[in-house]
């Protein structure tokens, strides 16, 4: 196609915008100009538009997320990703531009073509993805601005109801589930917002909702928890999405996630843990990690500046399992972990003073482990738990050990 060529096509393209014609037509034209079957989605891969030129080309793919994440795709400067299909599809996709360079894009076009392409069929597909997301921006440009209204005014901490939160959410169009866990990844050796978008991709398949792009290119993921299980799914996926990006192209990807709260109103509260164990995870334990922040501990604390209450809650919460042991089996084990730490960790010195037999100490030792799933030779855990006693030791009601 010549640059005359390409003109007219951008203005039968606008023609389009114009008469109404929508994606489909939209796609039709790009598919009737290169020849090859056009596939328009949105930004979370859901189809919204499908052409082929007259004869078809073959069996295509249902979408083109698979591909686009793959390693093996080749990734232009133009920002047109290249995969092979099959032995004789190619295709070429390209994201549709966002508002302005720091939004994230409203969908995908891709182009399936049999054969190799030509020079021309790159701007051509640019041109076609400029156009869709014209059409994206102005079906959902009313409702799409609702939406993130409510969404920065629900993660800013603005809604202080329950029932204000349910009725912002239902005029924005979003639904609530009983709860979420926050996490925010960040690509620390990538530019933005091509990181961000990878990120966003990677996470589509858990159903993570990321309303936001947070400040400094921060990807904010909410994973909705429907039952306590979810919780756990949701650290295991920021697990596998952070190590799979850090071993790809996109850069060294780190996570914090924050602290899982049932009520929806705390999620605010939740997403600033989130960020803070993002940064603390990168200065305890380096870059390419999932910090969570409940497992920080008084490095949390010390972290935030916390004040006296949240230290409070902190050691009850670490001691609090192996007092109600204590008292369920008349047994001494938090007598013994405070007087472990008190003699230096000398089981021999321990047991005399507790007048029991060396291997008792082990066996309380090994118990008071699986209780508060805490390892007694790692210095993080031990920094935890020596706070966390004495906190305790200096609680009002509590009395002076001997």
């Amino acid at each position: 196609m010549t640059a005359d060529e390409l003109a007219a096509l951008s203005e039968k393209a606008a023609r389009v915008l114009s008469g109404g014609g929508g994606l489909k037509a939209l796609a039709q034209l790009l598919a009737d100009t290169t020849q090859g079957a056009v596939l328009i989605e949105d930004d979370q891969w859901r189809h919204l538009a499908l052409a082929e030129p007259r004869g078809g080309i073959g069996p295509l793919p249902a979408s083109f997320s698979p591909f686009y994440r793959d390693a093996g795709a080749v990734r232009a400067g133009n920002g047109i990703v290249k995969a092979q299909i099959s032995e004789a599809l190619l295709a070429l996709c390209t994201q549709m531009p966002g508002q302005s360079e720091g939004d994230g894009t409203p969908g995908y076009v891709t182009l399936f073509l049999r054969g190799k392409p030509g020079r021309e069929v790159g701007p051509a597909l640019r041109i076609a993805a400029s156009a869709a997301a014209i059409e994206c921006l102005r079906r959902g440009s009313s409702r799409g601005q609702a939406r993130r209204a409510f969404w920065e005014r629900y993660l800013g901490g603005d809604i202080a109801d329950a029932a204000d939160l349910k009725k912002e959410a239902l005029a924005a169009g979003v639904i609530l589930p009983s709860s979420f866990v926050p996490a925010v990844f960040d690509a620390e050796d990538e530019t933005m917002p091509a990181a961000r978008d990878t990120i966003v991709q990677s996470l589509a398949s858990s159903e993570a909702l990321c309303p936001l792009a947070g400040s400094a290119g921060h990807v904010i993921a909410l994973f909705p928890v429907r039952h306590q299980i979810d919780v756990t799914r949701a650290r295991q996926t920021a697990v596998h999405v952070v190590r799979e990006l850090s071993a790809g192209k996109t850069g060294t990807v780190s996570c914090g996630i924050g602290a899982y709260r049932a009520e929806l109103l705390e999620l605010p509260i939740g997403l600033g843990e989130a960020r803070e164990a993002l940064a603390l995870g990168r200065r305890l334990f380096g870059r390419g990690v999932v910090a969570v922040y409940p497992d920080l501990g008084i490095y949390a604390l010390l972290h935030s500046g916390a004040d006296r209450e949240a230290f409070i809650g902190f050691a009850s919460r670490m001691l609090d399992p192996l007092a109600a042991y204590d008292r369920k089996h008349k047994s001494d084990l938090l007598k013994t972990l405070q007087l472990y730490f008190e003699v230096g960790e000398n089981v021999k010195e321990a047991a005399e003073r507790l007048s029991v037999h060396r291997h008792t100490i082990f066996y309380r030792l090994n118990q008071i482990s699986q209780i508060l799933k805490a390892d007694l030779k790692s210095s993080k855990d031990q920094l935890s738990l020596r706070a966390a006693l004495a906190i305790r030791l200096m609680g009002p009601n509590e009395e002076p050990h001997e």
